[in-house]
């Protein structure tokens, strides 16, 4: 009997032991090759996770910095990282529950791909890479494919214009006023505290565009020209699909024909629109027709603006250098509509 009872502690010690090595091996992130990975890109992988789970109000986010650390910028985020030591970093010692009282983010740890994802970058040197765009696909430096731009709605191309021109304007969320508390002149702001990623019908920047105009909450308010329908669904997608601050090309063609119909109306509704519409058209300027665009190009008031010669419009930001090529060539070759 007594033989019997040892050899099954001895058992139960080893099967325990099993668990345990099999547990440890299952969990830890040690041997990683990082030389031989693809590069991990702070701007589109690293930095995201960082503002939708740490940057949160109340905790690192710019106002409080709980613990002395603020995660809203590559800046901040590097007081937290060892280059090269992910294990000696405290933000990757917060997040996988080593040497700290409470796993971080305390209301839900991160996602076993996504603390590897920091552990590879941190030990990639954990550079402020930002990606590039390859045959219409996003890209990291290493070639690390994060979703074809065809289907894919891109902040700094195809929100953060409309944001500046409709919200981001003087004595409203620009950087200087900051009305309420809100600014919208960049992906950290925004994200600080208007956005819940995966969420849009939980995020102030999503909500207060969708609701009703006769509501007090609407925004832009009266006398502003509300945002298009087109524009609240890709918020609403950019929201839901992870709020990601990616990098992409802008849509922008100089080759060809430019046309007023092909080009140049995209070009003006995301930049001007917002601005120049309706009855209540910022100085009396409407461009939300052909006629009314290209009265302003024959005036030359058109290029001045957006070169800035004169005053800057947008107001807050230039269009890209692209996008000014476009409105050159289009003048150039006769301003045609179709």
């Amino acid at each position: 009997m007594k033989g019997k009872k040892t050899l099954r502690i001895t058992l139960l010690l080893l099967f325990s032991t099993s668990v345990f090595m099999i547990f440890q091996i299952r969990c830890r992130h040690d041997g990683l090759n990082v030389a031989a990975l693809d590069k991990v890109c702070y701007q589109t992988e690293i930095g995201p996770i960082f503002l939708r789970s740490c940057a949160t109000t109340g905790c690192h986010d710019s106002q409080r910095g709980k613990g002395g650390y603020s995660f809203t910028d590559y800046t901040s985020v590097m007081k937290a990282i060892t280059p090269f030591k992910a294990q000696n970093s405290t933000a990757y010692k917060a997040i996988t529950g080593k040497g700290f009282v409470q796993l971080m983010p305390p209301d839900g740890a991160l996602s076993e791909n996504e603390r590897i994802l920091i552990r590879v970058w941190i030990d990639q040197g954990a550079e402020n890479t930002t990606c590039t765009t390859t045959g219409g696909i996003t890209t990291g430096t290493g070639g690390n494919t994060l979703g074809t731009l065809a289907n894919k709605v891109c902040f700094q191309r195809d929100l953060l214009p409309v944001l500046l021109s409709s919200c981001g304007i003087t004595g409203c969320h620009d950087q200087t006023t900051h009305k309420s508390g809100y600014n919208v002149t960049s992906y950290a702001t925004v994200m600080s505290n208007l956005v819940k990623a995966g969420s849009p019908t939980t995020s102030k920047l999503y909500t207060v565009i969708s609701g009703s105009p006769s509501s007090e909450n609407f925004m832009p308010p009266k006398p502003y020209t509300a945002i298009s329908t087109a524009v609240k669904d890709s918020i609403y997608n950019w929201i839901k699909n992870g709020a990601l601050n990616d990098v992409c090309t802008t849509l922008c063609d100089t080759t060809g024909v430019i046309t007023y119909q092909n080009q140049i109306s995209a070009l003006i509704s995301k930049n001007c629109i917002s601005c120049h519409t309706g009855t209540n058209a910022s100085k009396g300027i409407l461009l939300d027709t052909y006629t009314g665009v290209k009265t302003y190009l024959d005036n030359g008031k058109l290029l001045a603006a957006v070169k800035g010669t004169t005053i800057q419009m947008p107001p807050g930001y230039k269009i890209t250098s692209c996008e000014l090529r476009e409105i050159e060539l289009w003048k150039a070759n006769g301003a045609k509509q179709n």
